[in-house]
């Protein structure tokens, strides 16, 4: 049963953003699995997954395809690139922006959770179109969070749907560990005109609500991108030559985990996401505070009990991961990157309330963020190695230790 839905219900922590992919135990109302491979074995066991060779003549040649699920899509594909499409023309009219298209694929990628949330009900099962706009949102969430990484680091992508297909064959967005994309070309250049171009006006009138939702989860997904952007930019210079020499681990398994780390991030270039890339709609105190803290110019009061609380853990005897190098600088860098947690998970946190409200549910329940909208820190776990203590639920460097210290010989 899924996590996220019978918290959502039962009043406990959950999320709009967490639910989206926490649906494998759902089936939709012709009985196949929403998430179809990736479904439990108990819902995969009672359909039709019939694999075959992929036939078209591109990239997926010859790989296994997923026939069963095709026919499915196939049957509702029509209704549903005419769903997406008058969404795109209805939100932003003639042209669109990268947002405005993220937004359509959000839409459907969140359908099921959104129509399980509003029934109410743990065993309802997802109309069939709207299983069909969930998996063929799957396919192109990915390539558009590579757009908006893209955007955010002020690389340009024309709005074009050959722009967007490029970048789909670029990307390998067609093929998965255990199978390719069943759809044809022609049916994948038609959804992505859809996306792209819209319906001509005078299109069925969708409901004010489903368009403001959409934006609001783009939003969070938006400021989670520039979270992760942030964040691998801090384990990049963690992981640099001149830093991961600093860095003595205690035991051979986290001698391993840094050698592997170091092998593949220390070599990369650091990139940070600057302030022009905040969304505009944010109110002009969050766009100044995320902005600050994405250059790491936040106020020094606004630091100052991270800074406290940084240099006393790494004055203390040692760590499981010892650090040999300027402390000052260490605490400096621990206490902006807390800064910056605190700012867009805080955000972002603040959009799922408004999620929740126009859903009709309590605002008051505690909230568990998806990976969708805040994807795990990649730093903090060595962050809290160095300092020998984990992070607590406010932030801040308050929560256990993270195992063995060890007094160094007098």
């Amino acid at each position: 049963m899924s996590k996220h839905l019978v918290n959502a219900l039962n009043g406990e922590a959950w999320s709009v953003s967490g639910l989206v992919f926490d649906l494998n135990d759902k089936l939709d109302d012709e009985g196949r699995p929403l998430s179809e491979r990736r479904a439990v074995a108990a819902v995969r066991a009672g359909g039709e997954m019939e694999m075959r060779e992929c036939p078209y003549k591109d990239a997926r040649h010859g790989k296994l395809m997923n026939v069963s699920a095709l026919e499915q899509i196939a049957q509702h594909f029509d209704p549903v690139l005419e769903d997406i499409a008058a969404f795109r023309r209805q939100l932003s009219g003639e042209s669109a922006n990268w947002f405005h298209i993220l937004a359509g694929v959000l839409d459907q990628l969140a359908g099921p959770a959104f129509f399980l949330l509003e029934q109410r009900d743990p065993t309802a099962r997802v109309p069939a179109a709207t299983a069909v706009g969930h998996k063929l949102a799957e396919g192109y969430f990915g390539v558009l969070r590579g757009v908006h990484e893209s955007l955010a680091l002020d690389e340009g992508l024309p709005i074009t749907s050959e722009a967007l297909l490029a970048r789909v064959a670029q990307t390998g967005a067609l093929i998965g560990q255990s199978e390719v994309c069943a759809g044809s070309t022609k049916m994948l250049q038609r959804a992505t005109e859809a996306l792209i171009d819209g319906l001509p006006e005078g299109d069925e009138i969708l409901a004010h609500a489903r368009l403001e939702r959409a934006c609001c989860l783009a939003l969070q997904v938006q400021l989670g991108i520039l979270w992760n952007l942030y964040d691998r930019a801090h384990l990049v210079e963690l992981m640099c030559v001149e830093t991961s020499a600093q860095l003595i681990p205690t035991n051979d398994f986290l001698r391993r985990k840094l050698a592997s780390a170091v092998q593949e991030h220390g070599s990369l270039q650091v990139r940070r996401p600057g302030a022009t890339a905040l969304p505009a709609v944010l109110t002009v105190e969050k766009h100044e505070q995320l902005g600050a803290a994405l250059q790491e110019r936040a106020r020094s009061e606004a630091l100052q009990d991270d800074l406290n609380d940084a240099m006393a853990l790494l004055q203390q005897p040692g760590s499981v991961l010892g650090y040999t190098g300027n402390r000052e600088a260490m605490a400096q860098r621990v206490a902006c990157y807390l800064h910056g947690y605190r700012l867009f998970k805080s955000e972002i946190s603040r959009l799922e309330l408004e999620l929740r409200r126009a859903i009709g549910y309590d605002d008051e329940v505690a909230i568990q963020l998806g990976g969708l909208a805040f994807p795990l820190p990649l730093a903090l776990p060595w962050y809290e190695l160095i300092l020998g203590r984990r992070m607590g639920n406010e932030g801040r460097m308050t929560g256990t230790t993270t195992g063995l210290r060890y007094s160094k010989p007098s």
